[in-house]
């Protein structure tokens, strides 16, 4: 690390926690001010004297900011207390000025009203100190719940940022000594919790109002409800992670070479606190991402591209505190190692990490971890040698897997004649589905600022047409990709090609395969899902300067190379 990227990381971390510590304090404020003095301030003046006073002046005021008007109470009065006569103007033991439900009005219109009519009304008076008083004493359900509530979601984020500030640089440091990585997954099932919470709390002072509204007619405010509905079920699946992270225990993690290397190994062992049967299937990725900001402002939102990613089943070792886990991977050199931002090429701050992940089943419970490492260019081997026996166990299954895959993904068919390919009709269809809705939504968008530019003026002319020609694009893109079928013959090395929409022949194409180069796999459009990156392949041929599609849509790139490599063995070029 360079010492500009210290530095940088320096003033991050100062940052954050400044950050969280002004969110933690705001918060802590707003629950001390608002909620916890005035509980204090009511028991307190539960044992003090009571004695008539008279109202001398009165005021409802109102204060309107950010489209709601809050309300407050001023005046003053007079009372006699052991033969000294006091005056004060503190009317309530709340301060400030609110709009939780109509306390305000209501202590306005009693005070006024006994001030007009000449009616002397019960004062509190501190027996300690007789020039402290209070006319009014009511307990605020409603404005303690809101200091709470609104005072611990600014506690709990803010609380939140420095805890993972302070986890962050703790990880740093364990790994300096211990030389373990911790997993990702240690504290998320708190972050889980604290949002549930939030749900819950943030609308809370409402709650009150809810059953007064329905009494009323206003049945829309029990939509108010799914609130905490909502954040319980977060709350519960936090929970439930936090289960099953205490199920399968920390599982750290010791690399070597330390850090990896991009054009040498990655290689480490976890370790997990359970025993692992022999016929359980765990597998380890391995990824390297590229991280960037898009948008700005608040619309600012950090991205993730996969660049490199690949996986191997992972090796267990029994021991008698639980199991060892190994991984060893080949990290190619043209892959960048891990950089803290740094402008692009194309202008944007982004940044590259490399991620290992553990994932299946066991016990009937899913096993998901992950970690952030290092990786450097360089080129040396891991001392985490897996055997070949299950090196080569682990190809053959793949190997199979890929075939199954691509005899379900794309027809083949061995005739008597030759080989049959098939790429039907509607594959892929959660992919395809996705783009139409997003297409549709492009469209629609432009659709309706093109009829609004009629009204509004030219510009929603240029707006609309850019939205809908990229909308209406990817509708019928999609909509004729859904519908197209290819079908192929192959017959020594003689290829057939017929291209169908709608089981209607568009075109056909011949020509001769007579060299294994000619056969080439392409990846065309890709998918990022929980982490994996899923490329989507075709099959081509280069005849005579022209491009023969032999299969497309084929879904992962090995399942693609096998494929390939059957139509090579039909073809005997291989």
């Amino acid at each position: 690390m360079s010492v500009d990227e210290s530095k940088q990381n320096k003033k991050g971390g100062i940052g954050g926690y400044l950050f969280g510590g002004i969110f933690l304090l705001a918060g802590l404020g707003v629950m001390v001010f608002v909620a916890l003095i005035p509980i204090a301030k009511f028991i307190e003046s539960g044992s003090w004297d009571r004695v008539p006073a008279t109202v001398l002046s009165s005021k409802l005021n109102s204060h309107r900011s950010d489209g709601s008007t809050t309300y407050s109470v001023s005046g003053s009065y007079r009372y006699r207390y052991l033969g000294v006569d006091y005056t004060s103007s503190q009317i309530s033991q709340y301060s400030g000025s609110d709009n939780f439900g109509d306390y305000w009005q209501q202590l306005y219109g009693r005070i006024d009203t006994a001030r007009r009519n000449g009616r002397t009304v019960q004062a509190w008076v501190n027996p300690d100190a007789p020039h402290e008083a209070y006319l009014d004493r009511t307990f605020r359900w409603g404005s303690v719940i809101f200091g709470l509530a609104f005072g611990g979601v600014f506690a709990l984020v803010g609380g939140g940022v420095m805890f993972l500030m302070r986890r962050g640089s703790k990880d740093a440091a364990q790994v300096s000594e211990t030389g373990f990585y911790s997993s990702q997954e240690k504290s998320g099932h708190w972050f889980l919790v604290g949002f549930g919470a939030i749900f819950i709390l943030l609308p809370s002072p409402a709650y009150l109002e809810v059953w007064k509204e329905v009494s009323r007619g206003d049945y829309m405010i029990l939509m108010l409800l799914l609130f905490p509905l909502v954040g319980a079920g977060i709350a519960w699946a936090g929970w439930k992670m936090r289960q099953n992270y205490r199920f399968f225990g920390p599982t750290p993690l010791v690399l070597d070479p330390e850090p990896g290397q991009a054009g040498g190994q990655v290689g480490g062992q976890i370790h997990l606190g359970r025993s692992v049967p022999a016929d359980t299937s765990l597998t380890v990725w391995l990824s390297c991402v590229r991280f960037y900001y898009s948008g700005s402002g608040k619309d600012r939102k950090t991205r993730e591209d996969i660049l490199w990613q690949t996986d191997q089943r992972a090796y267990c070792s029994p021991r008698q505190a639980g199991t060892d886990i190994q991984f060893c991977f080949d990290a190619p050199a043209d892959q960048p190692g891990t950089r803290e931002r740094e402008r692009s090429l194309s202008g944007r701050q982004d940044w590259i990490r490399w991620r290992v992940a553990l994932e299946g089943t066991l016990e009937g419970r899913e096993l998901k971890r992950s970690w952030e490492i290092p990786v450097v260019a360089g080129s040396s081997a891991s001392r985490y040698q897996l055997p070949e026996s299950h090196v080569m166990a682990d190809r053959r299954e793949r190997e199979l897997d890929a075939v199954e895959s691509a005899s379900e993904q794309i027809r083949v068919e061995q005739t008597g004649q030759g080989l049959y390919l098939e790429s039907r009709p509607g594959r892929n269809l959660g992919m395809k589905m996705a783009m139409l809705l997003f297409g549709g939504i492009f469209a629609g968008v432009g659709t309706g600022l093109f009829i609004a530019a009629f009204s509004e003026g030219f510009m929603l002319f240029i707006m609309g047409s850019i939205f809908g020609l990229i909308g209406y694009a990817i509708v019928f893109s999609t909509i004729y990709t859904l519908a197209r079928g290819l079908q192929v013959w192959i017959r020594g090395s003689d290829v057939k090609v017929v291209r169908r929409w709608l089981g209607i022949p568009l075109y056909r194409r011949e020509g001769r395969l007579l060299r294994e180069e000619q056969l080439v796999l392409k990846s065309g459009m890709s998918s990022t899902s929980n982490g994996r990156k899923t490329e989507y392949m075709t099959l081509q041929a280069e005849v005579d300067g022209k491009i023969l599609r032999l299969a497309e849509g084929i879904k992962g790139r090995e399942v693609g190379e096998a494929l390939r490599e059957a139509v090579l063995r039909a073809l005997r070029l291989v």
